[in-house]
């Protein structure tokens, strides 16, 4: 199998958000709700601060391999908190296909982000979900000039960036 396609785009990220979260707020559909409400198909997240509670990371177990399958070869992590959001980044943009329960156009997060605890220990990785505890600011832009989407690959078994489709 050959590895998917590489590519660069010229993109505009000219037009940024700036938008606050509430406590309890389901932090992914609220972030989906907000770009969808703008009208927008792909976007960034650039940064955010904030706190929230009940979060969960996936991460690769030892020795795992390529291609990756979900269920065998990533531990999910489920954190209570409440933790101080460090830093927050990701992406948004649309399926090609379906994955897991995911279908064709839905838009793909894919979130990292950094955490303190209480005792200043920090914890990172790729978030899969979290809950807002007090609040949370994220400068959010939207990618102009973009055809990317992402799709299951061959290669890795993940969601990969394509924009030949």
């Amino acid at each position: 199998m050959s590895a998917d396609p590489r590519f660069f785009e010229n993109v505009d990220l000219s037009e940024v958000i700036l938008t606050r979260f509430h406590p309890g707020d389901d932090l992914f559909p609220t972030l989906v709700k907000t770009v969808k409400d703008r009208g927008w198909e792909r976007a960034v997240i650039i940064s955010g601060i904030g706190s929230l509670e009940d979060v969960v990371f996936v991460a690769p177990k030892p020795a795992f391999k390529i291609p990756v399958q979900p269920a065998e070869n990533l531990n999910k992590i489920e954190m209570k908190g409440p933790f101080e959001l460090m830093s927050v980044e990701g992406n948004i943009v649309p399926l090609v296909g379906e994955f897991g329960a995911m279908k064709h156009g839905d838009p793909v997060l894919h979130v990292h982000c950094l955490l303190s605890h209480g005792t200043g220990e920090l914890t990172g990785g790729h978030m899969i979900s979290a809950k807002v505890f007090t609040t949370t600011e994220i400068f959010i832009a939207h990618v102009k000039h973009s055809k990317v989407k992402k799709k299951k690959s061959e290669v890795t078994g993940l969601l990969e960036f394509r924009n030949d489709l």
